[in-house]
Order: C-alpha cells, then structure tokens, then sequence
C-alpha cells in the first residue's frame, strides 16, 4: 500500500469516526434538550396559527388569537441546540468526550435525587423554615459535586466502553420523563 493510499485510509477513518461521534452525541443531546425545554417551556419561536403570526421566544396569547403552538419552537431550539453540542464533541479529544457524557449523564441522575432528598428533610425533618432548600439550584450544589465525584472514580476504560450505550439509554431516560410531563394532557 502506498503511502497516498495509507493517508486516505487514514483520513476516511478519521471522518468516520466524526460522523459516529457527531450522530450519537445528536441522538443524546437532542433528546434531552427537547425535554428541557418542553419542561421550562422555552421555545425558539411561538407560532399562532389562528392568526397566521410568528413570534420570537414564547409569547403569550392576545385576546382573538387563539392557542399557541409551542412544539415548533422547541424542536427548533433543540435541534439548533442539538447541532452545537454535536459539532463541540466532534472538535474535543475522545476522552474528554466520554468524560463529559459520564458526567452530565451522572448529573442527570443525581440533580432530581438531590432535590428529592432535599424535599425529604424539608417535609419531614426541617425544625425551621427551610423553604429555601425547596429549590431545584440549591439542590444543584450537592448534585454537581457528587456528579464530580463519580465522574473523578470511574476509569476511562469504562467511559469509553459504555460511551455507545449512552445512545439509547439516555433518550429512553429522557423521553419517560417527558411521556411523564404530558401526562396531564391525556388522563383526566
């Protein structure tokens, strides 16, 4: 094999690589934005199609303009959102990558388990107004440090080995939690 033929080889498996790296970071990424911003209800754009109006971020229905669609904004969002991340992890070192997947996904579990736990002793155990801990950013201290923590002790041999994984594992997560926030639109 000549040396052109060895480069190009070389150069294919490269662009190979990226394009599996940027799919399934979007396949993870995407998902789970979508959900965030569905559950703090940030979209792009507000479409109302009762009066044939776009706006820009979420706008509040007028009186006569009907209800808004807030659905194309925030796919939209997510997707544009979805391709930045994408293209960040195809740019940075592979372990970096894998680091950074084993650890939002860490922080993904343990923030709502610290908020949870928070609620626990708020309700149960709280001698004082603890009103305060009653906060999803407060409970974002103790979630970041153990997520830390975690991500600090497992091996990269293990992040890279569960890196594929993540793919449906984590949209799963985040689509039940999303099938969950709609619940009140279907059962009554």
């Amino acid at each position: 094999m000549s040396e052109l033929d060895r480069s190009r080889v070389i150069g294919t498996s490269k662009s190979a690589t990226r394009t599996r790296t940027f799919a399934f970071t979007f396949g993870i990424a995407f998902t789970l934005l979508y959900t965030v911003y569905e559950r703090l209800n940030w979209p792009l754009f507000t479409w109302q199609p009762a009066v044939g109006k776009m706006y820009f971020w979420l706008h509040r229905p007028l009186s006569g303009e009907g209800p808004p669609m807030y659905w194309y904004g925030w796919i939209a969002l997510a997707i544009l959102s979805a391709l930045v991340v994408g293209w960040v992890a195809t740019i940075i070192p592979s372990r970096w990558l894998y680091r950074a997947t084993i650890f939002c996904c860490a922080l993904a579990a343990l923030w709502p388990a610290c908020l949870a736990a928070l609620r626990i002793y708020i309700a149960d155990w709280a001698t004082f107004d603890a009103d305060f801990l009653n906060s999803v950013w407060v409970a974002a201290i103790p979630a970041f440090a153990a997520t830390a923590a975690v991500t600090y002790f497992i091996s990269a041999r293990f992040t890279e080995r569960m890196w594929t994984s993540w793919l449906l594992i984590v949209p799963i997560g985040g689509l039940i939690v999303l099938g969950n926030s709609l619940l009140i639109y279907f059962v009554r």
